[in-house]
């Protein structure tokens, strides 16, 4: 069922969702807090001088977050599924108290405590920032943002130390991601291309295309690894209909979803890209993309709705390219 937690005095351009909290970030930098356990306890700031392009919460044990929200929680709501990045953040301060992450187009990253909204670190940077990921071991950051330069940090406690400045594409990128080994992180990038590196090299490990690659419709908006388990999948969405899926045992074999179909139960294998459907006549806008905390589903957001698409595991281990890199 959905339960209203508040009304919204902006238009949201970001969400995360984690423990007892939710965050939205506005176009206007505005920042709402609230706790589901107190609906109607929203606490609306400003943060930064411009929109809030993303925000995240530190990721919490399951037992903690199951606890909090009384069993599993889904947002119905496309429109509050802008995006999430609960998945793959590990940003828990030395004192276990929750800590916020702010990415800005006035060209900073915030780290924010909660729920008091103090200020522990601000790093800037020579472009807008559109977003930021923390590996899952909690000691590295990727930052990306209106340029084509990707930014690489490590984390001890509230303080970054910049490590490297990498080159993705020609163009802005739009999200980052890290592996759950925190050992690779791949960025996607305006003009169609995914990028991934392994942390042990600045060199790329592999560059991919979106299936509309070339047009703006085939713009790379959401990156997602699969954040548990053995499945091994990066999945990523266009601008409009499609969002792939890759299998990173070798980066060779995908499947490429239509979401603009009413087709929205298939299950996600992985096949060749010769395999790859027909470009479809609807534009679909594609809101927000991740994964099920335990790899059994890929959620996709769209304007007016959200798909579950399940994941089959078993299938997984059935392929020819069964080697683990």
């Amino acid at each position: 069922s959905t339960r209203v937690l508040g009304d919204l005095s902006f238009d949201p351009v970001s969400i995360a969702v984690s423990g007892d909290y939710i965050v939205v970030g506005g176009q206007r930098a505005e920042l709402a807090v609230c706790k589901l356990s107190e609906p109607g306890s929203t606490t609306v700031v400003r943060s930064g001088g411009s929109i809030n392009n993303f925000v995240a919460l530190d990721r919490q044990p399951a037992a903690a977050a199951a606890a909090a929200f009384g069993g599993r929680r889904r947002l119905r709501d496309s429109a509050a599924f802008v995006d999430d990045g609960v998945t793959n953040l590990n940003i828990t301060g030395e004192q276990n108290v929750p800590r916020l992450l702010v990415c800005n187009n006035d060209h900073t990253v915030r780290l924010l405590a909660l729920p008091t909204l103090d200020l522990l670190t601000e790093l800037r940077f020579p472009t807008a920032v559109n977003y930021a990921s923390v590996s899952p071991d909690g000691a590295k950051m990727c930052v990306v943002g209106d340029s084509n330069q990707v930014f690489l940090f490590h984390k001890r406690g509230d303080a970054f130390e910049k490590i490297a400045t990498l080159t993705a594409s020609n163009d802005a990128s739009f999200s980052c991601d890290w592996s759950q080994s925190s050992e690779q992180f791949a960025v996607g990038s305006q003009d169609g291309y995914v990028t991934v590196w392994d942390i042990r090299s600045q060199h790329k490990m592999t560059q991919l295309e979106t299936f509309q690659h070339g047009r703006s419709r085939g713009a790379c908006r959401n990156v997602k690894f699969s954040p548990s388990g053995s499945v091994d999948l990066l999945a990523f969405s266009e601008h409009t209909g499609y969002v792939n899926i890759v299998d990173t045992r070798d980066y060779a074999h995908r499947q490429i979803l239509c979401v603009a179909t009413d087709d929205s139960a298939d299950a996600v294998g992985v096949q060749s890209w010769a395999a790859s459907p027909g470009i479809g006549s609807q534009d679909l806008q594609i809101t927000g993309l991740r994964f099920a905390t335990d790899s059994s589903a890929l959620f996709v957001g769209l304007e007016q709705s959200i798909l579950e698409y399940k994941v089959d595991r078993v299938g997984r281990h059935s392929f020819s390219s069964s080697a683990v890199i």
